[in-house]
């Protein structure tokens, strides 16, 4: 009898060390983030942040690979039928809230196609003029834009895009006529605005902290419900003329609609203490980006409300997607 009671101890064991076959404990094979734009951007630089701390957690390498095109749809088509097993994550940004309004034969679902796993980070844009815009705060630019209806010009990243959007939004809370300016992205903006060529913009924050700084932008209002600790004295536009004015770019985490849900959850468990983590929360704040975290539910709301508050603002204003 005592034999075959350690014989039975004996096999309890090693089904505790060796789980049984289809229960190994996810992640089991490197990682990867998809981020639909370029190197560089918020989305890029919160993925690059959190992607080293988080594989601490997960016990794997977790890489980031940029896939660009068609206003970050291909990466983020590619995110939604990548494999659905976890191992494959999707950087949302506003384009899955929006581009479901702007772009004909979207070739995904995001409403069907996508789960949340976690909020990552939240940038306020910035509304800044040149030095050659008479004007010191929002109200003045205000007025400028109403004594010269469609006098005034403000760049974007191109059609579609979040700073157009943030733009339209502005104009019609505001209830004023600016000529829309595209560009291929904001490094393309920035100059002719410092260079007189064009009068205004509303962007990322983190683009154009270093020119505000230096002073050949002028910052008039962050685009956030609350000040940004990086510009504690320039105002939020809503209470600087424009109310209920809130425009935020955000990258969220998301995989496949499929993904199991223990898969999930050490996912947003993963990632939610890579965002408790002092130095990451230190390097993200140095670069204007508010950590977040949070539960997959929470992050589904706020994508619903995106979703509908934009959907509601492209359809009104008649965008359509470059």
């Amino acid at each position: 009898m005592r034999i075959l009671r350690r014989a039975a101890i004996l096999a309890l064991s090693v089904l505790v060390i060796f789980p049984a076959a289809g229960q190994t404990r996810f992640p089991t094979q490197p990682l990867r983030i998809i981020v639909p734009f370029a190197p560089g951007g918020a989305p890029d630089i919160v993925a690059r942040v959190l992607a080293e701390r988080a594989a601490t957690e997960l016990g794997q390498p977790v890489q980031v690979e940029n896939v660009t095109g068609a206003g970050g749809n291909i990466g983020m088509q590619a995110g939604a039928r990548a494999a659905p097993d976890g191992h494959s994550i999707l950087m949302c940004t506003l384009g899955c809230a929006s581009n479901l309004y702007l772009l004909d034969n979207l070739g995904w679902d995001p409403r069907r196609d996508i789960r949340p796993v976690v909020m990552g980070g939240i940038v306020p844009n910035v509304l800044v003029i040149g030095s050659h815009i008479a004007a010191t705060n929002v109200s003045e630019f205000l007025a400028l834009a109403r004594a010269r209806p469609g006098g005034l010009t403000m760049a974007s990243s191109g059609v579609g895009s979040a700073s157009h959007l943030a733009g339209e939004m502005f104009k019609a809370l505001a209830n004023v006529s600016i000529e829309h300016v595209p560009y291929r992205g904001s490094t393309a903006a920035l100059p002719d605005i410092m260079a007189g060529r064009v009068d205004s913009m509303i962007v990322s924050l983190p683009e154009a902290l270093a020119h505000i700084e230096s002073g050949r932008l002028r910052a008039l209002g962050v685009s956030s419900a609350t000040r940004s600790a990086a510009l504690p004295e320039v105002p939020t536009i809503a209470e600087a003329g424009v109310p209920g004015y809130n425009a935020v770019a955000w990258s969220a985490l998301v995989v496949p609609a499929a993904t199991p849900d223990d898969a999930v959850a050490r996912l947003n468990a993963a990632f939610n203490t890579a965002l408790r983590d002092p130095a990451v929360q230190r390097r993200l704040t140095e670069l204007s980006i508010d950590a977040k975290g949070g539960t997959p539910d929470e992050l589904q709301r706020f994508m619903e409300s995106e979703t509908e508050a934009w959907g509601r603002l492209i359809r009104e204003r008649g965008i359509r997607g470059g």
